[in-house]
This record gives C-alpha cells, sequence and structure tokens, in this order.
C-alpha cells in the first residue's frame, strides 16, 4: 500500500518551505496506512482464537477490555490529523477537539497513577490535569515530527526504555510490548520509504495518532495487580513520561519557551529545535538522527544503573533532567558554534 501511494499521482503533498529540512514535494499522511494497519491486526490479535489472543473473553478485566478505547483513540486522532493534512484546522478548533477526545477516554478509564510519587489526589484532579498534559504531549511529538525517522527511532528506544527501566507498564499479558511489537510491524512499508532521504512522511495523520498511544497506553496499568520484583504496588507516575524520550521534552519545551520570550506564534511552524538546526552543520540529517538517538540511549543506559541502585524516584529524575539537559547544552553550544563558523 505504501508503495502504491507513494509512486502514484494522488495523494496528499507537503510542499516544502524556508522552514522544511527537505528540498522536494513529498507525500505525507502515511499515518493513514499503517494506522488502519496497526488497528485490524490489534483486533485480530484481541478477537483472535485461545492459544493466539486472549484465553476466554470471561477472563478479560476492566483494564484489558478498555484497550478498545485505546484503538478508539488512536483511530479518531489519526481521522483528526488526516483532516489537518488536508484542510488545516484552525489551532483552536483542533486544540478543543484534542481535549474533548482526551478528557472522555480519561473519563471512561479513571487511571489510577501517582504524581512525583504522591497517590492521594482526588480522581477529577487527575483527570482535569492529565487531559492538559497528555494534549501537550501528543502536540509535543507532533512538533517533533520533523525530521526522517527521528519519531521513529524515538519511539523504538521509547519501547526498550519502559522494558529494561522497571517501569510499572501494561503487561496482561505482556500487552504493552505486545502492541508496540504490532506498531512497529505494521510500519513496515512506512519506515521504509521514510529513511533519509525519505518519499512519505507520516503527516499529522500518523504523528497525533502515535502520540495518543504511547501516552495513554502507560495510562492503562492496573496498580493493584503490578509490583517490582519485591511484590511492592507500584504506580505509573507523571515523572515517568519523561524516560519514554528526554530529549523530545527537553529540546521541545526548550524551544517553546525560547518562543514564548520571543513573542513569537507558539503554533507556527519553524525550524527552531536543535535537531533541525544540527542538520544545517556537516552532521546532516542521517548524523542528527544519530546524535539524538545516541544522547537518548545514553540516557537509558544511566537510568537503567540508577533504578538497579534503587536511590529513589525523585532523585533518579533529578539526576537524569540535570544529565539530559547538560547533554543538551553541550550539542547546543557546539551547533551553534558550528551555524556561525
Amino acid at each position: 500500500m505504501h508503495s502504491i501511494y507513494v509512486h502514484s499521482r494522488f495523494g496528499v503533498k507537503d510542499v516544502p518551505n524556508e522552514r522544511s529540512l527537505h528540498d522536494t514535494v513529498t507525500k505525507k499522511s502515511g499515518g493513514m496506512f499503517f494506522i488502519p494497519v496497526f488497528l485490524i491486526s490489534t483486533l485480530l490479535y484481541l478477537t483472535g482464537p485461545v492459544g493466539f489472543g486472549f484465553p476466554n473473553p470471561e477472563t478479560l478485566t476492566n483494564q484489558v477490555s478498555n484497550v478498545y478505547l485505546l484503538l478508539a483513540g488512536v483511530f479518531v486522532f489519526s481521522i483528526l490529523g488526516f483532516i489537518d493534512d488536508l484542510i488545516h484546522l484552525s489551532p483552536k478548533l483542533r486544540l478543543f477537539l484534542e481535549l474533548g477526545i482526551v478528557w472522555l477516554c480519561l473519563w471512561v478509564t479513571t487511571p489510577n497513577i501517582s504524581f512525583m510519587t504522591y497517590t492521594e489526589i482526588p480522581s477529577y484532579a487527575i483527570i482535569l490535569f492529565l487531559t492538559v498534559f497528555l494534549v501537550f504531549g501528543i502536540n509535543l511529538v507532533n512538533f517533533m515530527d520533523g525530521m526522517d525517522w527521528y519519531l521513529v527511532s524515538t519511539f523504538f528506544i521509547c519501547f526498550f526504555s519502559v522494558g529494561l527501566c522497571d517501569l510499572p507498564f501494561y503487561t496482561f499479558p505482556n500487552l504493552g510490548y505486545i502492541l508496540y511489537a504490532i506498531l512497529f510491524v505494521s510500519m513496515f512499508g512506512f519506515i521504509f520509504y521514510n529513511f533519509p532521504k525519505a518519499k512519505l512522511f507520516m503527516g499529522d495523520s500518523g504523528s497525533l495518532a502515535l502520540g495518543f498511544f504511547v501516552f495513554f497506553l502507560p495510562l492503562l496499568s492496573n496498580p493493584l495487580t503490578e509490583g517490582s520484583n519485591r511484590g511492592q504496588v507500584v504506580r505509573w507516575d507523571v515523572l515517568d513520561y519523561f524516560y519514554l524520550f528526554p530529549f523530545f521534552w527537553i529540546d521541545g519545551i526548550t524551544i517553546l519557551l525560547k518562543r514564548l520570550s520571543e513573542k513569537k506564534h507558539l503554533f507556527q511552524a519553524h525550524r527552531e529545535h536543535l535537531y533541525q538546526t544540527l542538520t544545517e552543520t556537516n552532521v546532516g540529517k542521517v548524523g542528527s538522527l544519530v546524535v539524538f538517538s545516541l544522547l537518548n540511549g545514553l540516557v537509558l543506559g544511566i537510568h537503567i544503573l540508577l533504578v538497579q541502585w534503587e536511590i529513589g524516584k525523585l532523585l533518579t529524575f533529578t539526576i537524569l533532567f540535570l544529565i539530559s539537559l547538560l547533554l543538551y547544552g553541550i550539542v547546543w553550544v557546539w551547533t551553534s558554534r558550528k551555524n556561525l563558523a
């Protein structure tokens, strides 16, 4: 399907401008191909015969049945993104729709999480905070989808981060990892055509749907049934989101604050992110991709060590945040000098 779309005369096209990292007209909205494949494949897995998918419907818990809500949200965000790819919705309308979709999903699931290790939080406060937080995170993923393979490689590291860092993830039975595996297989065609120099972009139809998937999936964890190797009850904490893609957060928020201080339009497309300016040096697109993959991988490795040392969640987060900020600053200074040379 991806091949037919890429080589056909029809499709949604991304015309390069002064803010683009590509210099030729390129097809986009690749998400409208791999997202349906992911949804159909997941549904086949969930409803498959005993021994292939889940055992029997009678054994499904409320948390597991909420996977269908997750899939519905992915579908709705993909459609919303595709409409935006076609006609460019106004930022206010899109933000209103995103807030409504996320709030509805959270209201149905009522996630039980902690905030900086604090657990005694009213459900209405959790839902209100997560609605704003998740919409911000989903759009952060969308904003950062500006370089070939960058979002794909970051999600690969995100997947390994959850598995290797002993984060309280959705694991009935290892379903979170299975869903990620199905997603990556579904994206194979897109991954092939998105490799630099890309012939296909995922567009908002892909980035918004993936953003919702990666942010909403951990909220389906059940803290009453999951625990560490020592049998302790654990919850998904808001701080855990940082470990999924640390340099997404740092680069995205840094540039957001920078543009806010310069009184620039926050929703206007630009090329001020560090990964974008790094491509303007002799490192290029592939080099920039490698640099940020290595940085995320390094933070992942340090996180694994800190988890093994059992120094506490808040201290672990503080150390990793400062290390990530330092590494980001080093790359920023080096990139600035290269661009000024």
